[in-house]
């Protein structure tokens, strides 16, 4: 457990750090465009492929932080018990949703590899490279929400 919250810690610090970068790279962009009149071919696509991977590695960072999005109209209504009963649901929907995107994601990104898909731009980066984002990132988070679900019941049950 304590190896993966260290993976899970420093995935939400590459994943700032991913996102710093594409600011920094379309500052470049707009540097290179607007005063030296020279565009770049890459900048769109490396910061598009940046971005998903700064996305999905922020996924279970924000998971473990407790930082999802809620609605608080009723979370906030409820007392200590219901708030956690409240997350044991969402921790179950999570689950759910996250094997299903875990699996046809793998489908998909495992397809591009075999049958060795690239991008249409200039580049023609794998696609495999983008794609994978998508299941690594979710298995991450069916990992964290396997581990978490326990948890909420025994503070439930408390």
């Amino acid at each position: 457990m304590d190896t993966y919250n260290k993976i899970v810690k420093y995935s939400g610090y590459l994943a700032s750090a991913l996102f710093i970068s594409i600011g920094f790279i379309i500052s470049y962009e707009v540097i290179m465009r607007y005063l030296f009149n020279s565009p770049t071919v890459w900048v769109n696509e490396i910061s598009r492929f940046l971005q998903i991977w700064a996305t999905y590695l922020a996924l279970t960072y924000s998971f473990h932080k407790n930082d999802f999005i809620r609605i608080t109209v009723i979370y906030d209504k409820v007392g200590e018990k219901g708030k956690k009963i409240l997350d044991l649901i969402s921790a179950f929907f999570i689950l759910i949703f996250s094997s299903f995107v875990l699996y046809y994601g793998w489908l998909i990104a495992y397809d591009s590899l075999k049958v060795g898909r690239t991008s249409s731009t200039i580049l023609d980066v794998p696609s495999f490279l983008t794609e994978f984002a998508i299941p690594l990132c979710f298995g991450f988070l069916v990992l964290r929400v396997l581990l978490e679900i326990p948890i909420y019941i025994k503070s439930i049950l408390k």
